[in-house]
């Protein structure tokens, strides 16, 4: 009789505490102009986006050598995997509407978010094989 008594309080913490973690909101980042796209991950799945933003962004920031660029979606063509680089990054081909290529790194963590006909996306930049803009 007195371990039922240790086993109600003990059930009734762990019921609360399992229950405390937060789920992925719904929302993606709504960017002041409505940049559609198609990606394509790593097991070859496009999706196409409306509402596409990096890390919030509509623009793209990256590594390319010692130095930090950004380069807005207005410019991109078309972003392509060009492998895992190092330092839990990932390099980078973006392609851009005046037809020069330029060669960055991407953090592994940096997310690629927008919506589809079905809900939303996130999809993290080591799992991205492409993405094109229309």
């Amino acid at each position: 009789m007195r371990r039922s008594y240790w086993l109600l309080p003990i059930m009734l913490v762990w019921a609360l505490t399992t229950g405390m973690g937060k789920t992925p909101g719904p929302d993606v980042p709504i960017p002041e102009i409505d940049f559609k796209a198609t990606v394509r991950d790593d097991q070859d799945i496009a999706t196409k986006l409306t509402r596409t933003s990096w890390d919030g962004n509509i623009f793209f920031t990256g590594i390319r050598g010692k130095g930090t660029v950004t380069i807005s979606f207005e410019k991109v063509r078309k972003v392509s995997a060009m492998g895992t680089g190092r330092d839990n990054k990932s390099d980078f081909q973006i392609t851009l509407k005046s037809g020069d290529v330029v060669a960055v790194s991407f953090s592994n963590d940096a997310k690629l978010t927008g919506a589809t006909s079905f809900g939303t996306f996130r999809i993290p930049a080591h799992n991205i094989k492409e993405i094109i803009f229309e």
